[in-house]
């Protein structure tokens, strides 16, 4: 029997991680999304070609590319916070001491008998359901490296929380990496010991200011009212615009994001970009209307009389000239992890939308009754059809995709005058803001955000302490590329990327993501929300896409 003398102990309590600051405004908003299950995972997944001779001791090849890791995370803040209050009005990210590999980086070996690229585009579905969490604890990022048995590659995905980075984030963290996993160095950083990396005292606060305290965004008197009118107007004083996605209303639960994507060779995607620079516009301007062109074509008018595409906008190149603070430190914004991230809408009204539709009619005339594959003379002569009612489209087409990358343009020239971001601070509760507009018709149809080109080789170091002479950069870069077929490659390198999101419940009814590795294929992806988009009309869209792009690339 214990002594009564003898007091109970009481569990300790573990200490509060200390503050480092509060969320800034689009932070705050990308975690009301996350916290009310609006969205769940992000990732760019890369495959990574291994050197000759490093392919074989897979405890050697872990330790590499761990230690590479943990290097990327020693040099971006957004990768070493957490953050304190997830479902509160006004959560901060706070200090952590560790980051422990051992629950973030997970391998994976897969038989080299199995369906691999099956099996990896169901893993990049299932894994987009599953909540990158916004933990105190921890940092919210996670990777899976994938490996064939015997083969010599590896996919790296990395996954994210977007109230702490964006997409461009993410193609930073894998440009770092393969310069890491490139590096003479064989050594990891001293912080990283037994798959746990210790954090220092002066690397656990040093997370950049948010947004809009690195930059100013002025609004005009008459871009507030116009947008208060929009979003606050009376219903009785409401016209009810033919661009809202009414054919897709917004669902809240059960959160299920459908996932799809295709690839379009390097010949045909160097034709389709050659295609847009003589049109005027862009791959991103291209993929938006032929986005529309699609849905015009597979939705009646009565669903839906005008779309609202839109498209997402980096904004690094504007914090870079327009940021002071960034200047004083000597920082490169182009290099650096955040939510730098803004939005430009598209309207395609209902004029635009008919005649797109009128087209389509014309020339599907010829090609009805004839199914949907053929063989033989029918088949090709089907193909040919196809290709002439595409043919006929393009008078529609380019000019509208001129005027796309035009908008996007207009809206880099403006600066960061009247842009969205500057509306942000008048919003006190993101969360209540995000629950309205759960209960209101889906503005856009669909949203584009392309993260653009990847290198394929590690890019020079930057603020190197020697450049190296432009023969000399091109052997380096000349001696990272594998050779094909032979194993006998020298360097680290990256032959494909995969940008993938999981569905945003409020925006665009489906989500295109295209990204490319330079000298490389291309890879569009695509999310929607199951039982909201018609799974037929999300894979009819993808179809679309993929046979345009194959149609504009086959021709020089």
């Amino acid at each position: 029997m214990s002594s009564s003398n003898t007091k109970e102990k009481r569990p300790t309590k573990m200490p509060k991680s200390k503050v480092i600051r509060p969320l800034g405004d689009m932070e705050r908003f990308e975690a009301a999304l996350h916290s009310l299950d609006f969205y769940r995972s992000s990732m760019v997944a890369c495959r990574y070609l291994i050197p000759a001779g490093q392919d074989s001791l897979q405890e050697e090849l872990v330790r590499k590319v761990e230690s590479a890791i943990a290097k990327v995370v020693l040099d971006h803040p957004a990768l070493r916070v957490g953050m304190r209050g997830e479902h509160a009005r006004k959560p901060a990210f706070v200090e952590l001491e560790t980051v422990d590999f051992r629950k973030h980086v997970e391998w994976r070996s897969i038989s080299k008998a199995a369906d691999y690229e099956g099996e990896l585009l169901q893993t990049i579905s299932s894994r987009l359901n599953v909540k990158v969490e916004q933990s105190e604890a921890a940092p919210a990022w996670r990777i899976l490296v994938l490996r064939v048995e015997s083969e010599a590659f590896l996919d790296v995905m990395f996954e994210w929380g977007h109230a702490h980075m964006d997409g461009m984030s993410a193609k930073l963290f894998h440009e770092d990496l393969l310069r890491n996993l490139a590096s003479d160095s064989v050594a990891g950083p001293d912080e990283f010991k037994d798959r746990v990396l210790f954090l220092p005292p002066e690397k656990r606060r040093d997370m950049l200011p948010p947004l809009h305290a690195l930059c100013k965004f002025p609004i005009t008197m008459g871009y507030t009212l116009s947008t208060l009118w929009h979003e606050f107007k009376p219903q009785c004083l409401a016209a009810t615009p033919d661009t809202l996605a009414y054919w897709a209303p917004i669902r809240t639960k059960p959160y299920l994001s459908r996932y799809r994507h295709f690839s379009l060779d390097d010949a045909r995607l160097k034709n389709v970009l050659a295609a847009c620079r003589s049109h005027g516009t862009t791959l991103t301007g291209l993929i938006e209307v032929l986005a529309l062109v699609s849905l015009a074509a597979r939705l009646p008018p009565t669903q839906a009389r005008g779309f609202t595409g839109s498209t997402a906008l980096n904004l690094r190149p504007l914090l870079a000239s327009g940021s002071k603070y960034l200047r004083a430190q000597n920082i490169d914004a182009t290099q650096t992890m955040g939510n730098f991230v803004s939005i430009v809408d598209h309207i395609f009204d209902a004029e635009l939308v008919a005649e797109i539709r009128a087209y389509v009619s014309r020339t599907r005339t010829r090609t009805q009754g004839s199914g949907e594959e053929g063989q033989g003379e029918g088949g090709e002569e089907k193909e040919k059809e196809k290709e002439a009612s595409m043919a006929a489209l393009e008078e529609l087409v380019w000019p509208t995709a001129q005027r796309v990358r035009a908008e996007l343009q207009t809206r880099l020239d403006k600066g960061t005058t009247n842009d969205e971001v500057g509306l942000m601070k008048f919003i006190p509760d993101f969360r209540a803001l995000v629950k309205d507009w759960a209960r209101k018709p889906r503005l856009r149809s669909f949203v584009l955000t392309n993260l653009g080109v990847i290198d394929r080789v590690p890019s020079p170091s930057l603020g190197s302490s020697s450049a190296a002479t432009a023969g000399e950069e091109k052997e380096g870069r000349a001696r990272a590329v594998r050779k094909d077929g032979d194993g006998d490659g020298y360097g680290w390198s990256i032959e494909r990327a995969i940008f993938s999101l999981s569905h945003e419940l409020q925006n665009g009814a489906i989500c295109l993501c295209p990204m490319a590795v330079k000298d490389g294929d291309l890879y569009v992806t695509s999310n929607w929300t199951d039982g909201v988009v018609d799974t037929a009309l999300a894979e009819g869209l993808m179809a679309d896409l993929e046979r345009w792009l194959r149609f504009l690339g086959r021709r020089t």
